[in-house]
Protein backbone atom coordinates (compact mmCIF):
# COMPACT_ATOMS: atom_id res chain seq x y z
CA UNK A 1 0.00 0.00 0.00
CA UNK A 2 2.69 2.33 0.47
CA UNK A 3 3.66 1.67 -3.45
CA UNK A 4 1.08 0.18 -5.53
CA UNK A 5 -1.27 3.47 -5.69
CA UNK A 6 1.72 5.54 -6.54
CA UNK A 7 2.12 3.24 -9.44
CA UNK A 8 -1.42 2.96 -10.38
CA UNK A 9 -1.66 6.98 -10.72
CA UNK A 10 1.62 6.83 -13.06
CA UNK A 11 -0.86 4.49 -14.84
CA UNK A 12 -4.09 7.15 -15.32
CA UNK A 13 -5.83 5.57 -12.03
CA UNK A 14 -7.51 8.05 -9.71
CA UNK A 15 -6.65 6.33 -6.64
CA UNK A 16 -7.29 7.22 -3.12
CA UNK A 17 -6.05 5.25 0.24
CA UNK A 18 -8.13 5.11 3.55
CA UNK A 19 -6.79 3.60 6.68
CA UNK A 20 -7.98 3.44 10.22
CA UNK A 21 -6.51 6.54 12.64
CA UNK A 22 -4.33 4.53 13.98
CA UNK A 23 -1.94 6.21 16.86
CA UNK A 24 1.22 5.52 14.89
CA UNK A 25 -0.04 7.37 12.23
CA UNK A 26 -0.31 10.77 14.03
CA UNK A 27 3.27 12.32 13.54
CA UNK A 28 3.64 15.52 12.62
CA UNK A 29 5.79 14.86 9.75
CA UNK A 30 2.79 13.16 8.22
CA UNK A 31 0.73 16.72 7.95
CA UNK A 32 -2.40 15.72 7.87
CA UNK A 33 -5.38 18.01 7.87
CA UNK A 34 -8.92 17.79 9.11
CA UNK A 35 -12.05 17.74 6.37
CA UNK A 36 -14.84 18.16 6.56
CA UNK A 37 -16.34 14.57 6.24
CA UNK A 38 -17.94 13.11 9.13
CA UNK A 39 -18.36 8.96 8.78
CA UNK A 40 -21.88 8.01 11.13
CA UNK A 41 -22.17 4.06 10.47
CA UNK A 42 -24.38 1.47 12.98
CA UNK A 43 -22.73 -0.71 14.97
CA UNK A 44 -25.09 -3.06 17.28
CA UNK A 45 -27.65 -0.78 17.01
CA UNK A 46 -25.82 2.38 18.22
CA UNK A 47 -24.81 5.01 15.60
CA UNK A 48 -21.43 5.94 16.28
CA UNK A 49 -19.20 8.79 14.43
CA UNK A 50 -15.83 9.70 13.40
CA UNK A 51 -14.01 12.53 11.64
CA UNK A 52 -12.04 11.95 8.80
CA UNK A 53 -8.26 13.32 8.09
CA UNK A 54 -6.32 13.93 4.80
CA UNK A 55 -2.80 14.40 3.89
CA UNK A 56 -0.95 12.87 0.76
CA UNK A 57 1.73 10.18 0.07
CA UNK A 58 4.40 10.72 -1.92
CA UNK A 59 3.67 10.55 -5.74
CA UNK A 60 0.28 13.23 -4.70
CA UNK A 61 -1.96 10.16 -3.42
CA UNK A 62 -4.66 11.37 -0.88
CA UNK A 63 -4.79 9.35 1.98
CA UNK A 64 -7.76 9.39 3.92
CA UNK A 65 -7.76 8.28 8.27
CA UNK A 66 -10.87 7.24 9.74
CA UNK A 67 -10.62 9.19 13.34
CA UNK A 68 -12.37 6.76 15.79
CA UNK A 69 -10.10 7.38 18.78
CA UNK A 70 -12.02 4.56 20.75
CA UNK A 71 -11.22 2.18 18.27
CA UNK A 72 -7.60 3.00 16.78
CA UNK A 73 -5.79 5.10 19.40
CA UNK A 74 -3.96 2.35 20.78
CA UNK A 75 -0.62 1.56 21.49
CA UNK A 76 -0.65 -1.31 18.83
CA UNK A 77 -2.54 -2.35 15.53
CA UNK A 78 -4.04 -5.48 16.66
CA UNK A 79 -3.19 -6.05 19.93
CA UNK A 80 -0.89 -6.21 22.75
CA UNK A 81 1.31 -9.12 24.94
CA UNK A 82 0.51 -11.61 22.17
CA UNK A 83 -3.17 -11.23 22.36
CA UNK A 84 -5.66 -9.87 19.73
CA UNK A 85 -7.77 -6.78 20.98
CA UNK A 86 -10.99 -8.13 22.51
CA UNK A 87 -13.37 -5.70 20.46
CA UNK A 88 -11.30 -6.46 16.87
CA UNK A 89 -14.20 -7.49 15.71
CA UNK A 90 -16.18 -4.43 16.56
CA UNK A 91 -13.20 -2.06 15.66
CA UNK A 92 -13.17 -3.60 12.10
CA UNK A 93 -16.48 -3.89 11.15
CA UNK A 94 -16.77 -0.12 12.31
CA UNK A 95 -13.73 0.62 9.76
CA UNK A 96 -15.55 -1.30 7.23
CA UNK A 97 -18.93 0.44 7.42
CA UNK A 98 -16.72 3.69 7.65
CA UNK A 99 -15.06 3.33 4.43
CA UNK A 100 -18.13 2.94 2.63
CA UNK A 101 -19.18 6.23 3.95
CA UNK A 102 -16.41 7.62 3.26
CA UNK A 103 -16.82 7.00 -0.13
CA UNK A 104 -19.52 8.00 -0.79
CA UNK A 105 -19.47 11.26 0.31
CA UNK A 106 -15.82 11.53 -1.87
CA UNK A 107 -17.06 10.40 -5.01
CA UNK A 108 -18.78 7.01 -6.04
CA UNK A 109 -15.97 4.69 -7.39
CA UNK A 110 -15.26 2.71 -10.05
CA UNK A 111 -13.38 0.19 -7.85
CA UNK A 112 -12.75 0.06 -4.46
CA UNK A 113 -9.82 -2.53 -3.89
CA UNK A 114 -9.65 -3.80 0.24
CA UNK A 115 -6.87 -5.72 1.56
CA UNK A 116 -7.16 -8.79 4.02
CA UNK A 117 -9.68 -9.89 6.77
CA UNK A 118 -9.66 -6.16 8.68
CA UNK A 119 -11.53 -4.56 5.39
CA UNK A 120 -12.63 -7.85 4.05
CA UNK A 121 -16.04 -6.45 4.99
CA UNK A 122 -16.45 -3.57 2.87
CA UNK A 123 -17.56 -5.60 0.33
CA UNK A 124 -19.54 -7.89 2.00
CA UNK A 125 -21.66 -4.81 3.82
CA UNK A 126 -21.95 -3.62 0.21
CA UNK A 127 -23.98 -6.42 -1.32
CA UNK A 128 -25.70 -7.14 1.97
CA UNK A 129 -27.01 -3.80 3.09
CA UNK A 130 -27.37 -3.19 -0.42
CA UNK A 131 -30.24 -0.51 0.35
CA UNK A 132 -28.29 1.61 2.98
CA UNK A 133 -25.30 1.61 -0.15
CA UNK A 134 -27.70 1.83 -3.09
CA UNK A 135 -24.99 4.08 -5.22
CA UNK A 136 -22.69 0.19 -5.21
CA UNK A 137 -24.30 -0.94 -7.84
CA UNK A 138 -22.35 1.18 -9.75
CA UNK A 139 -18.78 -0.38 -8.04
CA UNK A 140 -16.90 -3.28 -8.26
CA UNK A 141 -15.16 -4.72 -5.06
CA UNK A 142 -11.73 -6.59 -5.25
CA UNK A 143 -10.11 -8.04 -2.58
CA UNK A 144 -6.85 -9.05 -2.03
CA UNK A 145 -5.59 -11.81 0.01
CA UNK A 146 -2.34 -11.37 1.79
CA UNK A 147 -1.99 -14.53 3.94
CA UNK A 148 -4.98 -17.05 4.33
CA UNK A 149 -4.05 -17.65 8.14
CA UNK A 150 -5.38 -14.61 9.51
CA UNK A 151 -9.30 -14.85 8.95
CA UNK A 152 -11.01 -12.59 11.52
CA UNK A 153 -12.93 -14.95 13.21
CA UNK A 154 -15.22 -14.35 15.79
CA UNK A 155 -17.50 -16.18 17.86
CA UNK A 156 -21.18 -16.31 17.01
CA UNK A 157 -22.56 -14.03 19.46
CA UNK A 158 -20.73 -11.28 18.12
CA UNK A 159 -23.32 -10.85 15.38
CA UNK A 160 -25.35 -7.76 16.78
CA UNK A 161 -22.08 -5.83 15.91
CA UNK A 162 -23.13 -6.23 11.90
CA UNK A 163 -26.62 -4.53 12.01
CA UNK A 164 -27.51 -7.34 9.31
CA UNK A 165 -30.33 -9.85 9.16
CA UNK A 166 -29.75 -13.40 10.32
CA UNK A 167 -30.11 -15.11 6.96
CA UNK A 168 -26.31 -13.92 5.90
CA UNK A 169 -24.93 -16.14 8.87
CA UNK A 170 -24.66 -18.42 6.24
CA UNK A 171 -22.40 -21.02 5.11
CA UNK A 172 -22.47 -19.30 1.13
CA UNK A 173 -22.01 -15.63 3.42
CA UNK A 174 -20.14 -14.78 6.79
CA UNK A 175 -20.28 -18.11 8.86
CA UNK A 176 -17.23 -20.52 8.28
CA UNK A 177 -17.00 -23.48 11.00
CA UNK A 178 -19.60 -21.72 12.82
CA UNK A 179 -18.17 -18.71 13.25
CA UNK A 180 -18.34 -15.13 12.24
CA UNK A 181 -15.64 -15.23 9.68
CA UNK A 182 -14.50 -11.25 8.05
CA UNK A 183 -12.45 -12.53 5.21
CA UNK A 184 -14.76 -15.87 4.62
CA UNK A 185 -17.73 -12.58 4.10
CA UNK A 186 -14.94 -11.05 2.18
CA UNK A 187 -14.66 -13.99 -0.42
CA UNK A 188 -18.26 -14.71 -0.52
CA UNK A 189 -19.41 -11.34 -1.59
CA UNK A 190 -16.36 -9.32 -3.43
CA UNK A 191 -16.81 -9.46 -7.05
CA UNK A 192 -12.72 -10.69 -7.85
CA UNK A 193 -10.21 -11.82 -5.27
CA UNK A 194 -6.75 -12.07 -5.76
CA UNK A 195 -3.80 -12.84 -3.89
CA UNK A 196 -0.18 -11.92 -4.31
CA UNK A 197 1.46 -14.77 -6.35
CA UNK A 198 0.37 -17.06 -8.80
CA UNK A 199 1.32 -20.08 -6.88
CA UNK A 200 -0.32 -19.00 -3.72
CA UNK A 201 -3.55 -18.99 -5.52
CA UNK A 202 -3.35 -22.19 -6.32
CA UNK A 203 -2.13 -23.46 -2.89
CA UNK A 204 -4.65 -21.68 -0.95
CA UNK A 205 -7.12 -23.84 -2.69
CA UNK A 206 -6.20 -27.24 -1.50
CA UNK A 207 -7.35 -28.93 1.85
CA UNK A 208 -3.45 -28.17 2.75
CA UNK A 209 -3.58 -24.84 2.43
CA UNK A 210 -6.91 -23.43 2.82
CA UNK A 211 -6.58 -23.16 6.33
CA UNK A 212 -10.76 -24.44 5.91
CA UNK A 213 -11.42 -21.56 3.62
CA UNK A 214 -10.24 -23.70 0.51
CA UNK A 215 -13.67 -24.74 -0.18
CA UNK A 216 -14.54 -21.23 -0.95
CA UNK A 217 -11.76 -20.27 -2.77
CA UNK A 218 -12.76 -22.99 -4.98
CA UNK A 219 -16.13 -21.69 -5.66
CA UNK A 220 -14.81 -18.43 -6.37
CA UNK A 221 -12.17 -20.10 -8.50
CA UNK A 222 -13.05 -18.43 -11.87
CA UNK A 223 -12.41 -14.65 -9.65
CA UNK A 224 -9.83 -15.55 -8.45
CA UNK A 225 -5.69 -14.87 -9.67
CA UNK A 226 -2.33 -14.51 -8.37
CA UNK A 227 -0.61 -10.82 -9.04
CA UNK A 228 3.14 -11.07 -7.77
CA UNK A 229 3.73 -8.62 -5.32
CA UNK A 230 6.12 -6.03 -6.63
CA UNK A 231 9.21 -4.19 -5.07
CA UNK A 232 9.96 -0.37 -5.11
CA UNK A 233 13.76 0.00 -6.68
CA UNK A 234 13.41 3.50 -5.75
CA UNK A 235 13.23 2.70 -2.00
CA UNK A 236 15.50 -0.54 -2.85
CA UNK A 237 18.54 0.27 -4.57
CA UNK A 238 21.90 -0.57 -3.51
CA UNK A 239 23.36 2.00 -5.82
CA UNK A 240 21.79 4.55 -3.02
CA UNK A 241 20.77 3.01 -0.05
CA UNK A 242 21.86 4.97 2.99
CA UNK A 243 22.03 2.76 4.93
CA UNK A 244 24.89 0.32 3.46
CA UNK A 245 28.51 1.48 3.77
CA UNK A 246 28.94 1.24 0.67
CA UNK A 247 27.01 1.69 -2.87
CA UNK A 248 27.41 -0.88 -5.23
CA UNK A 249 25.43 -1.97 -8.37
CA UNK A 250 25.65 -4.95 -11.02
CA UNK A 251 28.38 -3.31 -13.10
CA UNK A 252 30.58 -2.73 -9.90
CA UNK A 253 30.35 -5.22 -6.92
CA UNK A 254 33.28 -3.60 -5.29
CA UNK A 255 30.94 -2.20 -2.57
CA UNK A 256 29.24 -5.26 -1.69
CA UNK A 257 32.76 -6.63 -0.74
CA UNK A 258 33.04 -3.54 2.04
CA UNK A 259 29.57 -4.40 2.73
CA UNK A 260 30.44 -8.10 3.69
CA UNK A 261 33.27 -7.18 5.78
CA UNK A 262 31.84 -4.78 7.85
CA UNK A 263 28.69 -7.14 8.49
CA UNK A 264 31.17 -9.90 9.49
CA UNK A 265 33.54 -7.56 11.29
CA UNK A 266 30.05 -5.98 12.94
CA UNK A 267 29.03 -9.26 13.98
CA UNK A 268 32.11 -10.27 15.56
CA UNK A 269 32.83 -13.16 12.27
CA UNK A 270 35.72 -13.76 10.84
CA UNK A 271 36.72 -11.33 7.99
CA UNK A 272 37.35 -13.52 4.97
CA UNK A 273 35.91 -12.68 1.57
CA UNK A 274 36.20 -16.90 0.86
CA UNK A 275 33.47 -17.69 3.52
CA UNK A 276 30.15 -17.52 2.20
CA UNK A 277 28.26 -15.47 4.11
CA UNK A 278 24.34 -16.21 4.81
CA UNK A 279 21.49 -13.71 5.79
CA UNK A 280 18.02 -14.28 7.21
CA UNK A 281 15.65 -11.57 7.72
CA UNK A 282 12.57 -12.51 9.27
CA UNK A 283 9.47 -13.34 11.72
CA UNK A 284 10.53 -15.92 14.20
CA UNK A 285 7.79 -17.77 13.50
CA UNK A 286 7.02 -21.94 12.49
CA UNK A 287 5.44 -20.15 9.04
CA UNK A 288 8.80 -18.91 8.13
CA UNK A 289 10.47 -21.85 8.55
CA UNK A 290 12.21 -20.40 11.44
CA UNK A 291 12.32 -23.65 13.86
CA UNK A 292 13.35 -25.70 10.79
CA UNK A 293 16.31 -23.23 10.12
CA UNK A 294 17.48 -23.56 14.16
CA UNK A 295 17.74 -27.08 14.02
CA UNK A 296 20.42 -27.50 10.98
CA UNK A 297 22.17 -24.94 12.23
CA UNK A 298 25.25 -26.73 13.61
CA UNK A 299 25.05 -28.58 10.13
CA UNK A 300 25.17 -24.64 8.71
CA UNK A 301 28.18 -24.41 10.53
CA UNK A 302 29.97 -27.16 9.92
CA UNK A 303 29.88 -26.50 6.17
CA UNK A 304 31.72 -23.29 6.95
CA UNK A 305 29.29 -21.02 6.30
CA UNK A 306 28.39 -17.99 8.30
CA UNK A 307 24.96 -17.15 9.49
CA UNK A 308 23.32 -13.63 10.38
CA UNK A 309 19.92 -13.66 11.49
CA UNK A 310 17.77 -10.31 12.27
CA UNK A 311 13.90 -11.01 13.78
CA UNK A 312 11.22 -11.16 15.98
CA UNK A 313 8.41 -13.30 16.60
CA UNK A 314 7.50 -15.95 19.26
CA UNK A 315 8.97 -16.01 22.42
CA UNK A 316 10.28 -19.17 22.41
CA UNK A 317 11.79 -18.94 18.78
CA UNK A 318 13.16 -15.59 19.85
CA UNK A 319 15.08 -17.39 22.77
CA UNK A 320 16.25 -20.28 21.11
CA UNK A 321 17.65 -18.31 18.35
CA UNK A 322 19.76 -16.25 21.44
CA UNK A 323 21.13 -19.00 22.61
CA UNK A 324 22.25 -20.62 19.18
CA UNK A 325 23.86 -17.14 18.58
CA UNK A 326 25.98 -18.00 21.95
CA UNK A 327 26.47 -21.22 21.42
CA UNK A 328 28.18 -21.10 17.69
CA UNK A 329 29.75 -17.37 18.51
CA UNK A 330 32.37 -16.26 16.07
CA UNK A 331 30.17 -18.44 13.16
CA UNK A 332 26.51 -17.41 13.76
CA UNK A 333 25.41 -13.78 14.72
CA UNK A 334 21.72 -12.98 15.98
CA UNK A 335 19.94 -10.02 16.50
CA UNK A 336 16.76 -10.31 17.90
CA UNK A 337 14.16 -7.45 17.08
CA UNK A 338 13.36 -4.90 14.39
CA UNK A 339 15.89 -2.72 12.66
CA UNK A 340 15.31 -1.52 8.87
CA UNK A 341 19.39 -0.49 8.70
CA UNK A 342 20.61 -3.82 9.96
CA UNK A 343 18.27 -5.96 7.73
CA UNK A 344 19.40 -3.46 4.48
CA UNK A 345 22.95 -4.30 5.50
CA UNK A 346 22.21 -7.97 5.82
CA UNK A 347 20.83 -7.60 2.07
CA UNK A 348 23.79 -5.89 1.10
CA UNK A 349 26.62 -7.71 3.14
CA UNK A 350 25.60 -11.60 2.30
CA UNK A 351 26.14 -13.42 -0.55
CA UNK A 352 23.17 -16.04 0.00
CA UNK A 353 19.79 -15.26 1.78
CA UNK A 354 18.26 -18.16 3.55
CA UNK A 355 13.45 -18.57 3.10
CA UNK A 356 12.96 -21.89 4.41
CA UNK A 357 9.26 -21.24 4.38
CA UNK A 358 6.53 -23.88 4.97
CA UNK A 359 4.47 -20.90 3.15
CA UNK A 360 4.79 -17.75 1.70
CA UNK A 361 2.31 -16.18 0.16
CA UNK A 362 4.73 -13.67 -2.18
CA UNK A 363 7.89 -12.94 0.10
CA UNK A 364 9.49 -9.69 -0.16
CA UNK A 365 12.55 -10.40 1.17
CA UNK A 366 13.67 -12.79 -1.24
CA UNK A 367 13.40 -9.52 -3.88
CA UNK A 368 15.07 -7.65 -1.57
CA UNK A 369 17.97 -9.67 -1.10
CA UNK A 370 18.46 -10.56 -4.81
CA UNK A 371 18.97 -6.75 -5.63
CA UNK A 372 21.23 -6.30 -3.19
CA UNK A 373 23.26 -9.56 -4.89
CA UNK A 374 22.54 -11.66 -1.86
CA UNK A 375 21.61 -15.21 -3.78
CA UNK A 376 17.93 -17.04 -2.58
CA UNK A 377 17.83 -20.37 -1.16
CA UNK A 378 14.45 -20.96 -0.65
CA UNK A 379 12.08 -23.22 0.07
CA UNK A 380 9.68 -24.05 -2.99
CA UNK A 381 6.46 -23.05 -1.93
CA UNK A 382 3.81 -19.26 -2.71
CA UNK A 383 5.86 -16.49 -3.98
CA UNK A 384 9.06 -17.91 -3.56
CA UNK A 385 8.21 -20.53 -6.45
CA UNK A 386 7.43 -17.66 -9.08
CA UNK A 387 9.73 -15.24 -7.89
CA UNK A 388 13.13 -17.84 -7.99
CA UNK A 389 14.28 -19.73 -10.94
CA UNK A 390 16.69 -22.46 -10.02
CA UNK A 391 19.73 -22.26 -11.35
CA UNK A 392 20.09 -26.26 -11.38
CA UNK A 393 17.21 -26.91 -13.94
CA UNK A 394 17.68 -23.79 -15.47
CA UNK A 395 21.34 -22.43 -15.94
CA UNK A 396 20.76 -20.20 -18.06
CA UNK A 397 18.25 -18.07 -16.33
CA UNK A 398 18.77 -19.76 -12.91
CA UNK A 399 18.52 -16.77 -10.23
CA UNK A 400 19.08 -19.10 -7.08
CA UNK A 401 18.26 -22.54 -5.39
CA UNK A 402 14.70 -23.95 -4.41
CA UNK A 403 14.43 -27.17 -2.53
CA UNK A 404 11.35 -29.33 -1.39
CA UNK A 405 9.66 -30.54 0.13
CA UNK A 406 11.04 -28.79 3.44
CA UNK A 407 13.07 -31.64 5.16
CA UNK A 408 16.45 -31.97 5.84
CA UNK A 409 18.11 -33.79 3.41
CA UNK A 410 16.70 -31.44 1.08
CA UNK A 411 18.01 -28.30 2.76
CA UNK A 412 21.43 -29.82 3.04
CA UNK A 413 21.93 -30.79 -0.42
CA UNK A 414 20.83 -27.29 -1.77
CA UNK A 415 23.05 -25.24 0.36
CA UNK A 416 25.73 -27.78 -0.43
CA UNK A 417 25.20 -26.81 -4.13
CA UNK A 418 25.05 -23.36 -3.06
CA UNK A 419 28.65 -23.47 -1.57
CA UNK A 420 29.99 -25.27 -4.30
CA UNK A 421 28.82 -22.60 -6.90
CA UNK A 422 30.14 -20.22 -4.23
CA UNK A 423 33.44 -21.33 -4.78
CA UNK A 424 33.05 -21.14 -8.60
CA UNK A 425 34.41 -16.98 -8.83
CA UNK A 426 32.45 -17.34 -13.21
CA UNK A 427 29.77 -19.68 -12.64
CA UNK A 428 28.87 -17.61 -8.87
CA UNK A 429 29.53 -13.58 -10.79
CA UNK A 430 26.99 -15.14 -13.46
CA UNK A 431 24.41 -15.96 -10.92
CA UNK A 432 24.78 -12.90 -9.12
CA UNK A 433 24.17 -10.75 -12.05
CA UNK A 434 21.10 -12.60 -12.92
CA UNK A 435 20.08 -12.50 -9.65
CA UNK A 436 20.10 -8.52 -9.11
CA UNK A 437 18.61 -8.01 -12.72
CA UNK A 438 15.76 -9.77 -11.68
CA UNK A 439 12.89 -7.39 -12.30
CA UNK A 440 10.09 -6.93 -9.38
CA UNK A 441 8.83 -3.75 -10.06
CA UNK A 442 5.75 -2.33 -9.03
CA UNK A 443 5.58 -1.28 -12.90
CA UNK A 444 4.79 -4.50 -14.12
CA UNK A 445 2.86 -5.36 -10.99
CA UNK A 446 0.14 -2.08 -11.49
CA UNK A 447 -0.03 -3.05 -15.02
CA UNK A 448 -1.69 -6.00 -14.29
CA UNK A 449 -3.53 -4.05 -11.56
CA UNK A 450 -4.94 -1.92 -14.37
CA UNK A 451 -6.13 -4.82 -16.25
CA UNK A 452 -7.85 -6.84 -13.90
CA UNK A 453 -9.62 -3.15 -13.15
CA UNK A 454 -10.93 -2.54 -16.58
CA UNK A 455 -12.28 -6.36 -16.58
CA UNK A 456 -14.14 -5.71 -13.13
CA UNK A 457 -15.58 -2.51 -14.16
CA UNK A 458 -17.33 -4.10 -17.52
CA UNK A 459 -18.47 -7.39 -15.85
CA UNK A 460 -21.66 -7.80 -14.13
CA UNK A 461 -21.24 -7.99 -10.37
CA UNK A 462 -20.44 -11.67 -8.69
CA UNK A 463 -23.73 -11.36 -6.84
CA UNK A 464 -26.49 -8.84 -6.28
CA UNK A 465 -29.25 -8.50 -3.73
CA UNK A 466 -33.11 -6.96 -3.68
CA UNK A 467 -33.01 -3.81 -2.01
CA UNK A 468 -35.52 -4.47 0.33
Amino acid sequence: MGALPRFLRARGVDVAVVLPGYRCLRRPEFRWEATDYEVEVPISGEWIRAPVWRTAMRGGVPVYAIVADRYFDRPELYGEAGQPYPDNAERFAFFSRAVLDLVDAVGVPDIIHVHDWHAALVPAFLRADARRYEWGAHSRTVLTIHNLAYQGSFWAQDWHILCLPDRFFSFDGFEAWGNINYLKAGISFADWLTTVSPTYSREIQTPESGFGLDGALRYRSDRLIGILNGVDYEEWNPATDPSLEARFDVQDLSGKQHCKAMLQSAHELRVDETVPLAGVVSRLVPEKGMDFLAEVVPMIVERGVQLVLLGKGEPNLEKRWKDLGQEFHGHVAVSVGFDEILARRIYGGADLFLMPSRFEPCGLAQMYAMRYGAVPVVHATGGLVDSVIDVRTDPTHGTGFRFHPLALGNFLSTLDDAVSVYGNRKEWSSLRERTMRADFSWHRTAAAYVDLYMKAVVAPPFRDFPRE
